[in-house]
């Protein structure tokens, strides 16, 4: 269990990664306004995401959620929260639905490896 909070650090942290980088690379100011963070960010965030619900497969949802908040979090921090705050969130929300999903393969097949 201590361990999984070194998982939740990481997880958000790919996520902030993610974003600082495509940002960077694309030169604009919102990562997911880049063809490249469909391209590269989403895949990198997924497949994270499936490797910590292998590692840890119980309530595996939030592997694929917490990328995406520590994204949504440093938008937050470096932009504010803008008059679209609300559409930014489901946004997030909608994006969050991919590494939920490969999250859940990842621990189911954590759980088959297990036994």
């Amino acid at each position: 269990m201590k361990n999984t909070y070194w998982l939740y650090g990481i997880a958000v942290a790919i996520g902030i990664v993610v974003w600082i980088g495509i940002s960077m690379v694309s030169g604009r100011r919102e990562a997911f306004d880049s063809g490249l963070y469909y391209s590269i960010g989403m895949p990198v965030v997924c497949v994270a995401s499936a490797t910590f619900g292998f590692l840890e497969p119980k309530k595996s949802w939030r592997w694929g959620i917490l990328p995406l908040l520590g994204q949504f979090s440093w938008m937050l921090l470096t932009q504010g929260p803008g008059n679209l705050l609300p559409l930014g969130m489901i946004f997030f929300g909608i994006l969050s639905v991919p590494s939920i999903i490969t999250a859940r393969i990842g621990a189911f097949l954590g759980r088959k490896h297990a036994t």
